[in-house]
């Protein structure tokens, strides 16, 4: 198993979810070993359970992990690092769907999610896409701490201005 996918994974994981034990026995139901043993490597997990992982992640988001999932073969810098890769990536195409008006922004909290296991306390900006053909649209989505939604609305900062301001480190280290 590709240990960046896994590292990418775990924390998507611990973005969305209260604890990794709420995704791998609430959405995958498997044992904590098979869990253990899946983190290390060791062995793959079911189609239907990676299906439910991909989950994790919106398409184009899982298309990004493939890629630097495949650049971390290759490239010892994103080896070292692939989550910071893979959210200065999503970062970077947000920044430019917005700063060129192609993407429609809407906001969500978690209190929204009908799920108990997911994280409290936080929001989710997404960014859409749309090509004007059925079904197909690109969708980002940014996780972010409550709080900064409160700052823009209220502050009236401009969203292409606090992402300028504010990087994509800088925002995974803040959720």
């Amino acid at each position: 198993m590709n240990q960046a996918l896994i590292a990418i994974v775990l924390h998507a994981i611990k973005e969305q979810y209260v604890s990794e034990k709420a995704f791998y026995s609430g959405q995958l139901g498997i044992s904590s070993q098979s869990w253990d043993r899946w983190k290390k490597g060791e062995h793959g997990l079911r189609p239907d359970n990676m299906n439910i992982v991909s989950r994790l992640f919106t398409d184009y988001e899982w298309m990004l992990v493939q890629k630097v999932s495949r650049n971390a073969d290759i490239l010892p810098e994103v080896a070292d690092n692939p989550v910071r890769e893979y959210h200065f990536l999503k970062y970077q195409v947000a920044k430019k769907w917005l700063k060129t008006g192609l993407a429609t922004i809407t906001w969500r909290n978690s209190e929204e999610l009908e799920e108990g296991n997911r994280k409290p306390a936080t929001t989710t900006l997404r960014l859409e896409t749309n090509y004007d053909f059925w079904s197909y649209k690109d969708i980002i989505d940014l996780r972010l701490p409550s709080v900064i939604r409160y700052q823009i609305e209220t502050q009236k900062v401009d969203l292409i201005e606090w992402m300028i301001e504010n990087d994509p480190d800088s925002i995974v280290t803040m959720s």
